[in-house]
């Protein structure tokens, strides 16, 4: 049979419109994907650095009790009319360096939660660490005065304020972007 040029025109405009929708399809697709695939990326970005502020908090605030735990032991050594022994007094000088190159990751993440706009995690945890930053200062070895209740109570504010500070991350945690 004979073909005629209409019928060829004809089988061009359509294998031309399927190509046109073909690309069409596929471009719209790929920009859907490639949108959802930014989102995902920027949202697990956003949950990685509130799980990295979160472990940094830990560590220092591990480093902090266990500062807490020689002083306090040194309080009750001294109350019991005993002398602090000289390997405790070692180990405090190592958790005091611990204790200031963990005060570092600290910066780092009130910086990630100002970054993410998290302003209220932010100030808890500035809270948070001007307390510890008092537990330093005011609670030491060789402070005349200090008793087994007051270093009691520096605990209980230590574990308050850290509850707080994670009560907020955990918030933020939740709600997302």
């Amino acid at each position: 049979m004979p073909t005629t040029a209409i019928e060829v025109i004809d089988t061009a405009i359509k294998i031309g419109l399927g190509g046109i929708i073909g690309f069409a399809s596929t471009y719209v697709v790929t920009k859907l994907n490639h949108r959802h695939d930014s989102r995902q990326d920027i949202t697990k970005r956003h949950y990685d650095a509130l799980e990295q502020v979160a472990a940094h908090v830990e560590v220092f605030s591990h480093v902090a009790l266990k500062y807490w735990a020689l002083v306090a032991e040194c309080v009750r050594v001294e109350s019991d009319g005993r002398e602090w022994p000289k390997e405790k007094s070692e180990q405090l000088d190592l958790v005091k360096a611990e204790y200031f190159s963990e005060a570092k990751n600290i910066t780092v993440a009130e910086s990630k939660l100002q970054l993410l706009g998290l302003e209220s995690s932010s100030l808890k945890l500035r809270k948070y660490t001007d307390f510890l930053k008092t537990l330093r200062r005011q609670y030491y070895i060789g402070k005349t005065g200090l008793t087994e209740k007051e270093m009691d109570d520096a605990r209980e504010e230590l574990l308050q304020l850290r509850q707080e500070f994670f009560a907020e991350l955990s918030l933020a945690y939740k709600n997302g972007l």
